[in-house]
């Protein structure tokens, strides 16, 4: 109770005894002044009551004298106390006010405080406006401003005491200590140093800590994914709700005690998840299979350990792969070469056609190098473009990974072709490179462009007239030739008229109605029924002309016109001509034919008088006579090879002559030819080499035919020979054919003599004496072409000749036999010829 409250209950004790004094004074005045009417006993009865009332007075005066004794003893205690509290009061204000502090205090509902006292300047950042200081959001840091409220709340209305730090705005910590008094609410707001502060710091970064466990494990217990934790020995000793779910437990409890693994342990028998690695397991939830991605990660004293359903995400990769197989292998099966680069400029994906294009090894490129690496190899082996400045070059094929539009580029290889090149953004990250080979295209459009103009100089210049009418009727293009044969104006021509307009105009010089209905009809028919025709046409000019109606693919039809008036004229004659040129031929072969007979009767008389001369039947002969028989044996015997190489030809010529086939041994038949000029060999002091190093074994030819050629050659070769020379007959096997060559290291031909050395009667005589009638060579290449294989000469002045015969291994093709009978110096059996 305070001391103005005692000072009042005092003052109003102090009235009511003056009171009382006062009417026992007034009561006890003389009798005298009773009225005179009262009686004795009424004065009696007054005084008695007098009496009574003063003794009344007394007791209460005597009661107040004690009260008040009493009274101003407890005024002194009281006065004693109060001065005490008061005392005490100032101590504490001295002690608030000793220390920083904010002061609220809340009496009523009211959300402003009643009181507000104190300050924090110079320790906190708080505002210097007192008004601003409840408004807590607007300088505490929002945490622990809602913080704050919330507990204000808590304490405003059910008397809930708290003591926590909160930090202002700028960072630094206050305490915040709420309590009750009476009726009163109140906030005390202090900074903190010292102890109390390290104390404060950790109770709210305790709070802190707690409130983030609490909001992660409700976090961790709302993830889809199954999540747990092990300790150092991987028992398992927590995990959240999916976990749960997915192994069917009941509680956490039950899985930590029975350490139940979501995934079997045979799952993870070739490989358990490593901290920071993942692996991909199979397992069954729900009833369905699932593929899980494990990852576990070091925490302290264990791991955690998070499964991801990758169910959906592994059928996806499956079906990616299969589509990057398949573009994979239809990329290997373009032409054009691909290069896909990643957005680390290495290289990603190849097809066949790149490693080709470059030359690249597979391996190599499997190692992913990077694009810059690549043009460095290229330029190092001289595949790409020469540049002038490389360095700025390779700048600039690079820029492309930083490009966003597509970058196309040409370049011009060393070895001649020509690559577009196009590089553009990949949607994975990266650039697609598409090298296209168009160095065909480019030659093709260069051909074609060529082409075009040449065909059109070539129609323009073409002596046949020319005109092409579209599907419509319409004249699509002409050349000068087709104006001129008609007299038209070509300035009319150009305007593209139709075929009735051409067909009038041309009516004035063929009135013919039949030729041009025909046109009319192969131009507006159907395209099946349309079919190509030619005509000759003679004008009443005198004109003749060959006219083609072609009807084009593409509907167009083509009309053609050649002026054959001159040619017309002289057809007859040469017609006549011909006739006359084949008679002649017929009776140059008919007297080649009947003159080598009638020669060859005499000729055979001839040689046997001169064996029988030789011989001594008629006598014997001198040196000189015997000397002159053996001269006219061998002119005899010439002229008989002679006339039997008219007749070869002869046959040959007509179509009459066959080959009788059959598998010869080649050594046998180089063996059997070079026994054939021995004597000739040695009698001009030569050398002959047989060299068979890998001939085939056999062959199929005609054997006598073919030793006749090979006689031939070697006659020539040796009768073109000095003493003292070599002569080679060789053969070696080439795949499905047979070589035969016959060389010499005589004096050889000029160009001049090497052009005509095949043609027949075209010898000439060499140093050594050697002519003959020039149809040896001339035979040779008869038989080889009959035999399907094809004759070389090679030969150089004063450094020898060379004939070489390819011949088919499996002989000749069939021929159909020839219908003309041969005659009977040509079925005798042939002789060896000499050139």
């Amino acid at each position: 109770m305070s001391g103005g409250s005692i000072r009042a209950i005092w003052v109003k004790r102090w009235q009511a005894a003056g009171c009382a004094s006062a009417f026992l004074i007034i009561g006890a005045g003389p009798a005298s002044s009773a009225p005179a009417d009262w009686s004795i006993k009424d004065v009696i009865s007054v005084d008695l009551i007098t009496m009574v009332v003063a003794a009344l007075a007394m007791v209460v005066f005597i009661t107040a004298i004690i009260t008040t004794h009493r009274a101003k003893k407890q005024t002194a205690n009281l006065t004693e106390q109060l001065a005490d509290f008061e005392a005490k009061l100032n101590d504490a204000e001295l002690l608030l006010s000793a220390e920083p502090h904010l002061l609220f205090i809340w009496t009523g509902q009211a959300s402003i405080p009643d009181r507000v006292s104190g300050d924090l300047l110079g320790t906190c950042n708080v505002p210097k406006e007192q008004a601003r200081l409840p408004d807590f959001p607007f300088w505490l840091e929002p945490q622990s401003a809602s913080q704050l409220i919330e507990h204000l709340g808590k304490l405003r209305s059910s008397g809930e005491a708290f003591n926590f730090g909160v930090r202002t705005r700028t960072g630094e910590l206050i305490e915040a200590d709420g309590r009750t008094a009476g009726g009163m609410a109140t906030l005390r707001l202090r900074p903190l140093i010292g102890e109390r502060e390290d104390n404060t710091k950790l109770t709210t970064e305790a709070e802190k800590l707690k409130l983030q466990v609490s909001q992660l494990s409700i976090i961790l217990d709302s993830a889809p994914m199954p999540i747990w934790l092990r300790n150092a020995g991987r028992q398992l000793v927590w995990c959240n709700q999916a976990y749960v779910d997915a192994v069917e437990a009941e509680s956490v409890t039950q899985i930590v005690q029975q350490n139940m693994e979501i995934v079997p342990p045979q799952e993870l028998a070739a490989e358990a998840p490593k901290s920071g690695s993942r692996v991909r397991a199979h397992t069954v939830i729900a009833g369905e299979k699932r593929a899980l991605d494990l990852l576990e990660v070091a925490v302290e004293h264990g791991t955690a350990g998070f499964a991801i359903n990758v169910s959906e995400l592994e059928i996806a990769e499956k079906e990616l792969e299969r589509h990057i197989e398949a573009h994979s292998r239809t990329l290997d099966n373009l032409k054009t070469a691909v290069a896909i680069f990643g957005p680390d400029q290495r290289l990603r994906f190849f097809n066949t056609p790149y490693a080709e294009l470059w030359q690249l090894e597979p391996a190599w490129l499997d190692t992913q190098p990077s694009n810059a690496e690549i043009l460095d190899k290229l330029r190092e082996e001289r595949r790409l473009p020469e540049q002038a400045n490389y360095r700025d070059w390779k700048d600039r094929q690079l820029a492309v990974f930083s490009q966003a539009e597509t970058a196309e580029d040409w370049w011009y290889l060393p070895d001649g072709q020509t690559i577009r090149v196009t590089g553009e953004q990949h949607p994975l990250g990266g650039v697609a490179y598409l090298f296209e080979n168009v160095t065909e295209r480019l030659q093709l459009e260069s051909r074609y462009n060529e082409l075009t103009s040449v065909q059109g100089e070539t129609l323009n210049n073409l002596n046949e007239g020319l005109a092409l009418f579209g599907s419509d009727g319409r004249l699509k293009l002409f050349n000068p030739p087709f104006a001129q044969f008609w007299k038209i104006d070509a300035a009319a021509l150009e305007r593209e008229p139709h075929v009735d307009e051409v067909v009038a105009w041309c009516r004035e010089l063929l009135p013919l109605d039949a030729a041009w209905d025909k046109l009319k009809i192969a131009i507006t028919s159907l395209q099946s029924e349309r079919t190509a025709s030619k005509d000759r046409i003679a004008r009443p000019d005198g004109s003749v002309f060959d006219s083609a109606i072609v009807p084009l693919p593409d509907g167009n039809t083509l009309l053609t016109y050649v002026d054959v008036t001159d040619s017309s004229r002289i057809e007859n004659a040469l017609r006549e001509r011909a006739e006359a040129l084949e008679a002649a031929d017929k009776l140059k072969t008919d007297f080649l034919s009947n003159v080598s007979y009638e020669l060859r009767t005499p000729l055979t008389s001839i040689n046997g008088f001169a064996e029988v001369l030789d011989m001594g039947i008629a006598g014997e002969l001198a040196p000189r006579q015997r000397e002159y028989l053996h001269d006219i044996q061998n002119s005899s015997r010439q002229l008989l090879s002679i006339i039997d190489s008219i007749l070869d030809l002869a046959s040959i010529d007509a179509g009459a002559m066959e080959l009788n086939l059959a598998e010869i041994d080649v050594t046998k038949l180089l063996t059997d030819a070079a026994t054939l000029v021995k004597d000739r060999v040695k009698k001009h002091g030569l050398t002959l080499e047989v060299i068979i190093p890998d001939a085939p074994e056999l062959m199929t030819g005609d054997e006598m035919r073919l030793k006749q050629v090979l006689f031939n050659l070697l006659s020539n070769a040796i009768g073109f020979s000095s003493s003292g020379e070599t002569v080679r007959l060789g053969c070696r096997r080439e795949q499905n054919q047979v070589r035969i060559w016959v060389s010499d290291t005589g004096r050889g031909m000029d160009e001049e003599t090497q052009k005509s050395a095949f043609d027949r009667f075209a010898a000439k005589p060499a140093r050594s004496g050697h002519r003959g009638a020039g149809l040896g060579l001339s035979i040779v290449k008869s038989f080889v072409e009959l035999h399907d294989g094809a004759i070389g000469l090679d030969s150089q002045i004063d450094a020898g000749t060379t004939v070489t015969l390819t011949l088919p291994k499996s002989g000749p093709q069939e021929r159909v036999p020839a219908d003309a009978a041969v005659s009977a110096p040509l079925a005798e059996s042939p002789r060896l010829s000499v050139g």
